[in-house]
């Protein structure tokens, strides 16, 4: 029998550890993994134990760090499933305002605001290399999230107000994509180019009913047939022949 295991029967009458025990024989402390025999004891040999107070101080801090090292990894696991799911708040935010929708700035403002909070219990973890290792990861993936919906909120504030009716976060579906209902501009139809000439010319042909009739004056004399003629109310000028085309012709042309 060696001392480590004589240690672990004395447990339940002393009431000690056995990694708070100490074993003498012959005023020498014996080691846990010593066997019995080879160390001189014999039956009816005395042997005296003591408690380790200086073990049982190291086996108590030994035993705190193993529980916060749990907690620690318990708690980054909680919050990567809290991050998980303000991601997907964070998703439904960017789909809307990606399609041109608008939403409520607090609502990002709260999920900026959550995710910092992730970020403070993240702060607080200290274990070892393996739960260090998960916090730096945890901190990158809020830190990233936290970056985008700066970037939403900046977009979202740049956004018209009658451009999209203001949708709330995470918590309600994605705008529909047809939302709004177009009102068809009422646009005349275009008249077409040949029958806007015609009408034009006909325009022309047809006699004024409000033309004053005057005495025709036939004469050889052509300076007085041209300033006789450039009198008369109804004759036609270069500027009633050739109208302005309206500016939906001239784009047909």
């Amino acid at each position: 029998m060696c001392a480590g295991e004589l240690k672990k029967r004395l447990t339940g009458p002393t009431g000690l550890h056995h990694q708070d025990q100490k074993l003498y024989y012959k005023d020498k402390e014996r080691d846990s993994k010593a066997f019995l025999d080879t160390t001189g004891v014999k039956d009816k040999s005395k042997l005296v134990l003591v408690e380790d107070t200086i073990g049982k101080e190291k086996r108590y801090l030994e035993v705190k760090k193993n529980a916060k090292i749990e907690k620690d990894k318990k708690l980054i696991s909680e919050i990567s499933l809290e991050v998980d799911r303000l991601a997907r708040q964070v998703s439904s935010l960017e789909s809307i305002i990606s399609r041109g929708g608008k939403v409520v700035e607090k609502d990002v403002l709260n999920l900026i605001e959550l995710l910092m909070n992730q970020l403070l219990k993240l702060e607080g973890v200290i274990g070892d290399d393996d739960v260090k290792l998960q916090r730096k990861m945890q901190a990158k993936r809020v830190q990233k999230y936290v970056e985008t919906l700066d970037m939403l909120k900046i977009k979202n504030s740049m956004t018209t107000s009658t451009q999209q009716k203001v949708y709330s976060s995470g918590l309600v579906s994605s705008p529909p994509i047809h939302q709004t209902r177009h009102l068809k501009p009422s646009i005349s139809t275009p008249v077409p180019l040949q029958q806007t000439k015609h009408s034009l010319i006909g325009s022309l042909k047809q006699p004024s009913s409000h033309l004053v009739s005057e005495p025709v004056v036939i004469t050889m004399q052509w300076e007085t047939f041209d300033s006789t003629s450039s009198k008369i109310p109804g004759a036609p000028s270069a500027s009633t022949i050739n109208p302005a085309q309206p500016s939906f012709i001239r784009d047909l042309i």
